[in-house]
């Protein structure tokens, strides 16, 4: 199955958004860490996922955090 990195990016006023756009939103990613990049001050999010598609993929998503999300395929590839 494919895989792809979802990288969702927010405005530092949108955080409490983002997060509360999982509240009643059933997917396999809810209640699972994430990468973060919040605290440090770039307001991204980051998920690997395993999907059919890349609209399946995005549909693990709450809509709120689609709209502002990257989907691309990635691979693991042997590092010299």
């Amino acid at each position: 199955m494919p895989t792809y990195q979802l990288l969702h990016q927010h405005q530092p006023d949108e955080c409490r958004f983002a997060y509360a756009a999982w509240n009643g939103f059933t997917s396999p990613l809810r209640h699972q860490p994430a990468l973060s990049s919040c605290a440090q001050g770039h307001h991204r999010i980051c998920w690997t996922v395993e999907a059919d598609s890349p609209e399946a993929a995005l549909s693990l998503l709450p809509s709120y955090l689609v709209a502002r999300c990257e989907v691309d395929p990635v691979s693991e590839v042997p590092i010299p």
